[in-house]
């Protein structure tokens, strides 16, 4: 494809035929900005962030206090909290003495009489005497439908939750352009300008390694992710999903082994997933990335639904949207780098290629060595992704 961006390389102060207009150093973002955005697979799909200022680029995420807890029923008129779904410090954060719980699927509502014995919560029968004490050996969540307050009561404890600081590092992508005096020289068929076809061909090996990078990249680091080290490289959407926060540790709570072929209906369970780990709410963008051999799957899906007249010439079957029995439509994207093992949902609202800033994608003129002219195109990027374990998924594992 031609780029209509490469028009700058003449201009003053770019690579032209005077001597004193020649630079060290131009800037061609704009030649990979026009690839991105000409791209139809994943990288056409994230916006380009504001420029990051370190190497380990950083940014905040906060959220809200969950509405519910996970318990369990205990010895009588006790619920044990289920510690590693909900921990004390987050129980009491969101309850006080009389609020009213609702088991999730019940009309059954219970008033806590007590949180003092951490853990332990006790409570009594509200508006429903009959309701009769479920298995001790089962977790079930509870929400808050209420927390009474008087007047005279004193202001509650603070319960702002601590600000995360999540991370991800630069990687600097490079290629080289090297041009014989005897190669410029000479009259070539269909290129005019050798410098900039190279130029052309050089960004479109970087788009595509970028591309490879923000789907599977891993990032490469030093001791447990502690510092950038040389030769960094940045965690792309699979692993981000997988370990948001870099600790070596899989969290994976939007990451689904699905050890089974592609369906309908795990799909809607993903996006439910989500959903109930805060996803897909309001402002959300989310998009279905797969390969071919997930593409053509969905595609397949109730095919034999489909009703043709006999006249029609037209064959096949093609999808590029999915419709979550949630009422959220996700635009399916076919990516040739795509796992072929994998479906990711993605956030298109929360995700961004950051360049650092001063450092995006540009050309420098190299020393001169012999007859031979040489110019390096580089450009340092990172992966913004928030809140990687909430507003975004994953099926593997997919046969």
């Amino acid at each position: 494809m031609a780029l209509a961006s490469l028009s700058f390389m003449t201009r003053t102060g770019g690579y032209t035929t005077t001597l004193a207009n020649k630079l060290d150093k131009i800037d061609c973002s704009q030649v990979l900005d026009a690839v991105l955005l000409a791209d139809k697979a994943t990288l056409g799909h994230i916006k380009i962030g504001t420029p990051g200022t370190t190497i380990e680029h950083n940014w905040i995420e906060d959220e809200l206090n969950k509405p519910y807890i996970w318990a369990k029923f205990g010895t009588t008129l006790r619920l044990t909290l289920a510690t590693s779904l909900t921990s004390t410090a987050e129980a009491q954060k969101i309850m006080r003495t009389y609020s009213i719980l609702q088991l999730e699927g019940s009309e059954k509502l219970l008033q806590i009489t007590s949180t003092a014995g951490g853990s332990e919560i006790t409570y009594v029968d509200y508006g429903n005497s009959s309701m009769v004490k479920a298995s001790g050996a089962t977790v079930k969540k509870f929400y808050v439908v209420a927390q009474p307050y008087r007047d005279i009561d004193d202001a509650s404890d603070d319960i702002s939750k601590s600000r995360t600081k999540k991370f991800n590092f630069m990687q600097i992508f490079e290629r080289a352009i090297a041009i014989t005096e005897t190669r410029a020289n000479m009259d070539m068929e269909a290129v005019i300008n050798e410098l900039q076809l190279q130029i052309e061909r050089r960004t479109m090996e970087v788009k595509r390694e970028l591309n490879i990078s923000v789907l599977r990249g891993r990032a490469y680091y030093s001791s447990a992710f502690v510092g950038r080290v040389e030769r960094s490289t940045f965690s792309g959407i699979e692993h981000f999903i997988l370990d948001p926060d870099l600790d070596a540790t899989n969290e994976a709570n939007n990451a689904i082994d699905a050890d089974a072929a592609l369906t309908q209906t795990l799909i809607n369970t993903l996006a439910y997933t989500i959903f109930g780990n805060g996803g897909l709410g309001e402002g959300s963008d989310p998009i279905i990335i797969v390969g071919p051999k997930q593409y053509r799957i969905i595609s397949a899906m109730e095919k034999e639904l489909r009703r043709v007249e006999a006249g029609e010439r037209k064959v096949g079957y093609y999808k590029d949207a999915f419709l979550t029995d949630l009422g959220v439509e996700m635009p399916v994207v076919l990516d040739r780098w795509c796992s072929d093992d994998k479906l990711i949902i993605v956030d298109r609202s929360k995700i961004a290629l950051v360049p650092l800033q001063g450092d995006a994608w540009h050309m420098t003129k190299m020393a001169k060595t012999g007859r031979s002219d040489k110019w390096q195109l580089s450009g340092q990027y990172t992966l913004e992704m928030r809140y990687a374990d909430k507003c975004h998924g994953m099926l593997y594992d997919l046969s």
